[in-house]
């Protein structure tokens, strides 16, 4: 995977003031200021428990996942590995990972026939009256209203991903392209866990940016 992914949350209502065309540019405008020098590069966020901070815009913040390099491939590969092990998941646990991820980095199980999943998860959502929703840099977008149910779908899981091990080696530890450990796997996942909590605390959407 030759792709990488900053994930933004953002205030929904800031973004309806911007004209549809010019939001994604703002979003990159806010993340990325215009490089001077890498004092100054740094001086521009504020960071903490992994999220970054633009000291000139209030509106939104970019999480910086621990380990991954910003490669959207440990996500490709998380979904992968839910792929294997999900077939062998509880039914109500599959039922709520299916949302969770789903919401974030997995295609559903009916990518590859060309349907759409019908998981009663998410409403339909994205920029707020936006003509095109379809944004090709964009990988990853959930309006306000889509967070909430991704949070209640990991509060039911989180107490119960220990019964996912098993699974794992069965179907996932070892293979190429997945993570190597379990716990590996599991780690990303309560670090999207808080990208959505953050969101869904304050009301605003995610994006994942090219």
């Amino acid at each position: 995977m030759g792709l990488d992914i900053t994930v933004v949350m953002a205030d929904w209502e800031h973004l309806a003031r911007i004209p549809a065309a010019e939001r994604l540019q703002a979003l990159d405008d806010a993340v990325y200021p215009p490089y001077c020098c890498a004092a100054c590069d740094e001086a521009d966020l504020v960071e903490g428990d992994g999220w970054a901070w633009p000291r000139r815009s209030s509106w939104c913040a970019e999480y910086r996942f621990f380990g991954t390099t910003g490669s959207y491939s440990w996500h490709f590969h998380l979904a992968n590995t839910w792929d294997d092990m999900r077939p062998l998941a509880a039914p109500d646990l599959r039922d709520d990972l299916d949302c969770f991820l789903g919401g974030l980095v997995w295609d559903g199980p009916d990518y590859d026939t060309g349907t759409d999943p019908d998981d009663g998860c998410l409403t339909a959502g994205g920029f707020p009256d936006d003509p095109a929703p379809w944004r090709p840099r964009v990988l990853l977008l959930r309006a306000p209203d889509e967070v909430p149910p991704l949070v209640r779908a990991w509060e039911r899981a989180a107490p119960r991903l220990e019964e996912l091990r098993e699974p794992f080696a069965a179907e996932s530890a070892g293979w190429a392209g997945r993570p190597g450990r379990f716990d590996a796997a599991v780690a990303l996942m309560h670090e999207w866990a808080e990208v959505v909590r953050q969101a869904g605390a304050r009301g605003w959407g995610l994006i994942g940016l090219r």
